[in-house]
């Protein structure tokens, strides 16, 4: 799901868990109708409602963002958490959009996502460097292994 409609899923879905859960933790069979209906309007059934969950999980919008705190257990399930995500002071009248500050019970998953996505993208670039280095020599190779090759054919005939 690219992240437009993942926002427009959640800014559906959202109002209508708040209007019956507030911010009480649910697991996905306790789901009240109307956001079984929202998250899941062919009724696919609940292990549909549990993935698309899973990927609204830190996902703000609407004024609200859903936290999954995962089961303890092997057999117990998940439950969900719908925050309510708060303006902390005024906007500055130079930026365009105020400062956004969320609930301490739920995770930001974007930015521990966005440094493991800086780390691996650094990691690639080294080994893309190392792999540049060893280029030549790998010709090389290649060169003295085709000249074998020859040599061998050509004493073989």
């Amino acid at each position: 799901m690219n992240p437009i409609d993942m926002l427009a899923e959640a800014a559906r879905i959202y109002p209508a868990w708040w209007q019956a859960h507030g911010s009480q933790p649910v697991t996905v069979v306790a789901l009240a109708e109307p956001v079984r209906a929202a998250v899941d309007p062919d009724s696919r059934g609940r292990q549909f409602i549990a993935v698309k969950l899973c990927m609204l999980d830190g996902v703000r919008a609407a004024g609200f963002v859903l936290a999954r705190r995962k089961s303890v257990g092997k057999w117990s399930p998940a439950r969900y958490l719908l925050n309510r995500v708060e303006a902390s002071g005024e906007a500055d009248q130079c930026t365009a959009s105020p400062q956004i500050r969320i609930a301490p019970t739920a995770a930001d998953p974007a930015r521990m996502i966005h440094a493991e996505l800086e780390a691996a993208r650094r990691a690639l670039e080294r080994a893309a460097r190392q792999m540049a280095a060893l280029y030549p020599e790998v010709l090389r190779i290649d060169a003295a292994r085709d000249a074998a090759i020859a040599a061998q054919e050509r004493g073989g005939t």
